[in-house]
């Protein structure tokens, strides 16, 4: 797939968030906190949304004297690593950094009690579309292909997702339904262990972020279908929609920060300020570009709106699958 050039995407990601945060060290050297390492649970298997902040150690380490430690927790959906988070002490020292699906729908799928009320927004640092792709051996070859299979073939699509209730799960359900048909949901503890599967043969199709499926893509073992997004994606902007194929399906999930509720509002300021600052990084910008991950930092007010929304937007097809 071609790219647009990076100078461009450096400059635009810079603008987004100059003026909206603190440039340069935002910890002073007498400053309490933070005091320590900071660790970060991210409720999925590791290789997936782990690789978006691991580029921002270097700089939080280097220039803000913080030290991240990640750590991947897994099971339901997220909910586990989440609740792990949500118990932990309000000081800072534990953050959640997860899509909208371990917070606002698998909870409901499994009648968990967790929610976005049980954390504050630090940060969104991306905003992941999600790709489609099939096995290199399959006659599935374009969206249309897609579409014209499963409305033929009702239940006879396996397909991999990173886990039940993800927003991949929920998008490609929301498909299935829009054109009257069905698919086969396969779940897997992450997007990883999904590609994992469908390079061994065992699935006909997998949906997951760009940054797990386009390597395989580029290397001509996965098939891209298309991407769930209205637009095409400038980082993809050769990989169709699977609007243009006659599918109406638009789905993103945002990626972020959060501290178990209660966590002081001034330690919540410091470490949004210092994540906006690394994120501005070229190195960083660089890196999720090569990774085809559109970075999208927004402040925790609009962080927690974007995640409402796409709970709202979900609750229909919710509503339609059997609780866990």
């Amino acid at each position: 797939m071609n790219t647009i050039p990076r100078r461009r995407l450096l400059a635009a990601a810079a603008a987004a968030t100059a003026g909206t945060m603190l440039a340069g060290p935002v910890f002073a050297q007498g400053d309490a906190f933070p005091n320590r390492p900071i660790r970060v649970i991210v409720p999925y298997a590791a290789g997936g949304a782990d690789s978006y902040i691991r580029p921002l150690q270097d700089t939080l380490l280097k220039k803000h004297g913080i030290t991240l430690v990640i750590e991947s927790i897994v099971g339901a959906g997220g909910t586990v690593g989440a609740n792990r988070v949500k118990r932990s002490p309000a000081d800072g020292y534990t953050l959640l950094f997860c899509g909208s699906g371990a917070l606002t729908i698998a909870p409901k799928l499994q009648g968990d009690k967790l929610s976005l009320a049980d954390f504050e927004p630090i940060l969104n640092i991306a905003t992941i579309p999600y790709v489609i792709a099939t096995r290199k051996s399959s006659s599935i070859r374009s969206g249309r292909d897609f579409i014209d299979f499963i409305k033929r073939n009702p239940g006879k699509l396996d397909y991999g997702s990173p886990g039940i209730g993800a927003a991949p799960h929920l998008g490609m359900e929301a498909l299935a339904a829009s054109l009257g048909t069905s698919v086969n949901h396969v779940p897997f503890s992450g997007i990883a262990t999904a590609v994992q599967s469908i390079m061994g043969g065992h699935i006909e199709a997998v949906i997951g972020a760009p940054s797990s499926v386009m390597p395989q893509v580029r290397s001509g073992q996965l098939w891209p279908i298309g991407v769930t997004t209205r637009q095409r994606v400038p980082l993809m902007p050769d990989l169709p929609t699977l609007a243009e194929a006659g599918a109406p399906i638009d789905v993103t999930t945002h990626f972020g920060f959060l501290a178990p509720k209660g966590t002081p509002a001034a330690v919540v300021d410091k470490l949004a300020a210092a994540f906006a600052d690394a994120a501005r990084d070229p190195a960083f910008l660089a890196t999720l570009e090569g990774m085809q991950t559109p970075v999208d930092v927004k402040p925790a007010t609009e962080f927690a709106r974007a995640l409402t929304a796409e709970s709202a937007a979900f609750d229909p097809v919710i509503a339609k699958l059997p609780r866990q």
